[in-house]
């Protein structure tokens, strides 16, 4: 399904004697000292894994996000595939309260009547839309 979500951390794992592992990245074999791993089956080139948005090169140091077979470091995997406002289409932050009302999540800004704009507090019916 396209909702595949892996949220991983780089490994390096140091070569030895093992079976020969290809890059997900290039393709090619891996014949490097170090080889990158995310998720347990998925291998790189150190200089393959990078995020599919920005560039960055993403390593033992960071958070790597995986969906669709793209990698992504954390910033724009939030920003692609996060959670954002129903109202103003805005991700959230951490520090964010929100109101959920059935599957939509609000910034509690953003939770108003649509036919006063009077913001709506926990506990306050409305109609079903």
């Amino acid at each position: 399904s396209s909702d595949k979500r892996l949220v991983n951390h780089v490994f390096i794992f140091i070569s030895e004697k093992r079976l020969i592992s290809l890059c997900v990245g290039c393709g090619n074999q891996i014949h490097d000292q170090y080889i990158l791993r995310v998720s347990p089956d998925l291998e790189w080139h150190a200089a393959c894994l990078k995020c599919a948005e920005c560039n960055q090169y993403l390593d033992e140091t960071c958070t790597c996000f995986v969906r669709d077979g793209k990698t992504y470091c954390k910033r724009d995997y939030i920003r692609l595939y996060g959670i954002k406002c129903a109202k103003c289409s805005i991700g959230f932050s951490k520090n964010d309260f929100v109101m959920r009302a059935r599957a939509k999540v609000y910034h509690i800004e953003c939770f108003r009547c649509v036919a006063c704009s009077r913001q709506l507090i926990p506990g306050d019916e409305f109609p079903p839309a």
